[in-house]
């Protein structure tokens, strides 16, 4: 008997061990510190200023996702929004950036929030095969349970093409009042 509870305890172990890894990597752990820091308008993550014109204000991310191009937070002075972009990907060839923005999409889906003072939110959103007819292809996440103070807060993949190349940004930001398109990139 002593046996069998020490292989069961074992085996137990192991698998939860595995487990653990399944929803860790390095797009989810820094995506995770992006919106953590959203309480302080991204205060803790925003690195040298990058000369942008007005309204705008651009700085380097302290946090970057390994392998991206860049990341840039941007503050709107006239809307008092903030956004953090960070373009991991880019691509001439359709294929192969359909094929990574799909890899990153598993990356992120499911990724676990946890806000100081708020409840775990699970970070969700469906999948839909990219079309190259179409200039952008866009995965809105969204919060399981969206309450609390990141009911404002966005999450968007996208694919997008820019002459002739195929970029994937990776976006956060926030909810501003009669605000349009938040996209802004250095």
């Amino acid at each position: 008997m002593c046996k069998v509870t020490s292989l069961l305890l074992a085996l137990l172990l192991s698998l939860s061990a595995g487990a653990q890894g399944v929803f860790v990597n390095q797009t989810n752990t820094a995506l995770k510190m992006v919106i953590e820091d959203y309480p302080n308008h991204f205060s803790n993550i925003k690195g040298d200023p990058i000369n942008t014109p007005e309204p705008a204000a651009n700085y380097k991310s302290k946090v970057i996702i390994p392998g991206s191009v860049n990341c840039v937070l941007t503050e709107f002075k006239t809307t008092a929004a903030y956004s953090w972009t960070c373009e991991l990907y880019s691509s001439a060839d359709f294929q192969n950036a359909k094929e990574r923005y799909n890899s990153l999409y598993k990356e992120i889906h499911n990724t676990i929030i946890k806000l100081a003072g708020e409840k775990p939110s699970i970070l969700n959103g469906q999948y839909a095969d990219p079309d190259k007819n179409r200039k952008q292809n866009t995965i809105h996440f969204h919060f399981l349970p969206n309450t609390g103070i990141i009911q404002k807060l966005h999450v968007e993949l996208r694919l997008q093409s820019e002459e002739g190349t195929w970029k994937i940004m990776l976006q956060v930001f926030d909810e501003a009042p009669a605000s349009g398109n938040m996209q802004t990139m250095a």
